[in-house]
């Protein structure tokens, strides 16, 4: 704890980026194999296309970045897929369409969860953060308050936990872009075993959240703001970290810069795959959000696999 952190090792990254796609469609399918269809498929009228395999392909197509179109015509050619899936069809368009309408956002948490379940375990560092994803959507009721049409424009904003050690994203959560982080640092602690320290800046700093990673058995480090006082007001954590900030300000901060790692994924994540949603309704801006943090995670996943299978070390220094 307290080294910088390096760029994942080339030997992973060639071998991952270069058969993504093949290794994505062989993960998404037994995962999804593994939990309960996102809807029950029609009993009349002609046979419909498995929800399984309509949910797969909505995630690929976000994975992926193709429009609903691209992604037909992906599919069409894609006999690998049908090889996977057991089928001799794949679905269209405006099934695929249909089929980001109708997945439950609680479908991807599981698909997600059932993805990074290996890598969560006790002892982890983790880093907490927010970024915006930009929308088609305009601010409408910032026009009427200047008086004049503007082109400011609204963004999602994901909060991430990401465990600075694998570079995955065990938790996340949507809000609005004028809702504030620090309430959503209790959500997204809550499904993570027990930690060794959390790291966050300014935007979390408080007692209540401090109290909250000590319960979990780990140190806050959360950058202090300027009028911040030592008083416990009956949260010891506080106080604590206070006095280990003030008394050992260079050590503090050499931990606290481990944060960098959450703000290389969320620089991954909108290089990647873009930093806008495409979708304009707002729940499927949400789907759309949530599958991109999945692809992510597949990727950082195959990653962590592919360098236990070589025996080394995920990360190499940059030159």
């Amino acid at each position: 704890m307290g080294c910088a952190h390096r760029r994942v090792s080339p030997k992973v990254t060639s071998h991952v980026n270069r058969n993504f796609e093949s290794l994505l469609q062989q993960h998404l399918v037994s995962v999804v194999r593994e939990i309960p269809p996102p809807w029950l498929p029609k009993i009349r009228g002609r046979r419909p296309h498995r929800p399984r395999t309509v949910a797969i392909c909505c995630m690929l197509m976000v994975a992926l970045g193709k429009t609903y179109d691209f992604i037909e015509a992906y599919l069409k050619v894609n006999d690998h897929l049908k090889v996977l899936l057991h089928t001799d069809r794949l679905p269209g368009h405006s099934v695929i369409h249909r089929g980001m309408a109708d997945m439950p956002l609680p479908y991807v948490r599981k698909v997600l969860r059932k993805t990074v379940w290996r890598f969560s375990r006790d002892g982890m560092t983790v880093a907490v953060d927010a970024s915006g994803m930009s929308t088609t959507n305009r601010s409408v009721w910032f026009d009427i308050r200047i008086g004049r049409k503007n082109s400011r424009k609204d963004c999602v904003k994901l909060h991430i936990v990401v465990d600075v050690d694998t570079g995955v994203i065990h938790h996340f959560t949507m809000t609005p872009w004028y809702r504030g982080d620090s309430p959503q640092f209790e959500r997204l602690m809550r499904e993570l075993p027990s930690i060794a320290a959390a790291l966050g800046d300014k935007a979390y700093s408080s007692r209540k959240n401090c109290e909250i990673v000590a319960r979990m058995g780990g140190k806050a480090y959360m950058l202090f703001k300027s009028n911040a006082t030592g008083r416990a007001k009956a949260h010891p954590e506080w106080r604590r970290s206070f006095l280990e900030f003030t008394e050992d300000k260079e050590g503090w901060m050499a931990v606290y810069h481990l944060r960098s790692i959450v703000e290389g994924v969320f620089s991954s994540l909108k290089r990647s795959w873009g930093s806008a949603l495409r979708s304009r309704k707002h729940w499927n801006q949400r789907k759309e959000l949530a599958l991109k943090v999945l692809a992510y995670d597949v990727r950082q996943v195959l990653y962590n696999q592919r360098a236990e299978e070589l025996g080394v070390d995920l990360r190499s220094e940059a030159h």
